[in-house]
């Protein structure tokens, strides 16, 4: 029972959303199926990853800036380095010795892999994928999407900074990202019109941030309800009322875009050739904005919902945990064992063996090399216990609800702090559990 004596379903509170992780274990192999040929339209599941990236950085850069009034750029680059870099020099390492040691190859083969090694290390594989495209010799292919992202994250938090102190953009702030959805949208019709190829729309950053603007949008927009539905004055009521209103429609919204997206990663094929097909004509926009109603499922509504506990499972959410990894690894194994699997035991049994292959790489990556390493990141850059928000979902109109703004969280008290987490905790118990390491490395 609620305070208010009415029976409520479960809602989460915030910290590492493990539905979340779900969501990313199934997109990555959603990407790996597309690549044994089994997928048509599996490469869905990078933007999906796209939607995922921009939600959370976002997420993050906001809280910081709500929590302390600004936004280090050194810790952000900081954090993203501890993150990155670690798994993909390990890549690095066992592709160069296997390619340029032991002499693994064609001459043309160990071309190709010099030329993507210094495109994904200066992270600018996606353009060079534009003029020509190139595997890295089995290796570093799929780093396109890698230094898309690393494009977006040079310049997305100066921008957002700058967004936060106007004051008429801060206000508008998910609206005006959305608008910069449809202007790439746009831009893409415009290039098309003067003869651009379906590869330009498919790796170049200025055709693809639709996806990661949509998630930097619903991230801005549940700030933006967190801290209106906060509110005891009748602006705080409409608030609550609209976030009420969007939470009604989430049992049915979630399960049909995880439907949706489905029936994409089954029918829509790539948009890499001579010709743009449908998803640069507007279909990456709407992919987004599908996968963004997901995340805001999974975000904003119950946990004891049947699409939230199962995209929560143990599994599935820890190979979402260890998907980058899984990313980084899947493509090389495919590129160099998946067609002699595929001949020797079918297509079906070499994606299960494929998989089980990356999974092992990406678990091994993970806890003897990532993890480790975040013991040795820097206190100041690891995320804060005490960055557990009460979310709007949480908030029911009425005279006696207060509610804590996100800009007050740094003065709370210790006891109520350490309330809130021990709440948190107890809310996710049974459910899934992260060490302490695990949760410095997020």
């Amino acid at each position: 029972m609620t305070r208010h004596g009415i029976d409520r379903p479960q809602i989460r509170r915030g910290g590492r959303n493990p539905a979340l992780d779900g969501v990313r274990g199934l997109a990555v192999l959603a990407v790996l199926v597309f690549h044994m040929d089994s997928l048509r339209g599996g490469h869905l599941g990078v933007d999906v990853f796209f939607v995922l990236s921009g939600f959370l950085i976002t997420g993050q850069l906001l809280a910081e800036q709500d929590r302390t009034g600004r936004v280090s750029f050194t810790q952000f680059y900081l954090r993203r380095a501890y993150r990155l870099l670690p798994a993909f020099l390990l890549l690095v390492a066992v592709a160069a010795t296997a390619v340029l040691v032991l002499g693994g190859g064609r001459a043309d083969e160990r071309s190709s892999f010099l030329g993507s090694l210094a495109s994904s290390l200066l992270y600018v594989n996606n353009y060079v994928q534009v003029v020509s495209q190139s595997t890295g010799a089995g290796w570093l292919g799929h780093t396109w999407s890698l230094s898309l992202e690393e494009q977006f994250y040079l310049l997305w938090p100066l921008l957002l900074v700058l967004a936060c102190r106007w004051g008429q953009l801060a206000r508008r702030l998910p609206v005006v990202l959305l608008g910069g959805a449809v202007a790439v949208l746009l831009w893409r019709d415009l290039l098309i019109a003067h003869g651009a190829t379906g590869r330009r729309m498919y790796f170049a950053l200025d055709t693809r941030a639709d996806a990661l603007l949509v998630g930097c949008a619903l991230a801005a927009w549940l700030r933006a309800a967190r801290a209106g539905a906060a509110g005891e004055d009748a602006a705080g009521l409409v608030w609550r009322r609209r976030v009420e209103r969007v939470r009604a429609a989430l049992p049915v919204v979630g399960p049909l875009a995880l439907a949706l997206l489905a029936v994409g990663a089954w029918r829509i094929p790539a948009d890499w050739g001579p010709r743009p097909s449908m998803l640069s004509h507007g279909g990456y926009t709407v992919v987004a904005l599908v996968a963004g109603a997901l995340v805001l499922a999974l975000e904003l509504g119950a946990t004891s919902s049947w699409l939230y506990r199962a995209l929560a499972a143990a599994p599935l959410a820890w190979l979402g945990r260890i998907s980058y990894g899984f990313y980084l690894w899947h493509f090389p194994v495919v590129a160099h064992w998946g067609p002699d699997l595929a001949g020797a035991i079918g297509r079906w049994p070499a994606i299960v063996l494929v998989g089980l292959i990356s999974v092992a790489l990406a678990a091994t990556s993970y806890y003897l090399v990532e993890l480790p390493i975040q013991q040795y990141r820097p206190a100041h850059t690891r995320p804060r216990p005490a960055d557990v928000r009460l979310r709007p979902a949480d908030v029911r109109p009425g005279p006696a609800d207060v509610r804590l703004r996100p800009t007050a969280a740094a003065s709370v008290s210790t006891s109520s702090a350490r309330t809130v987490a021990v709440l948190v905790a107890q809310e996710h118990r049974g459910q899934y559990a992260w060490s302490a390491q695990e949760r410095q490395a997020s």
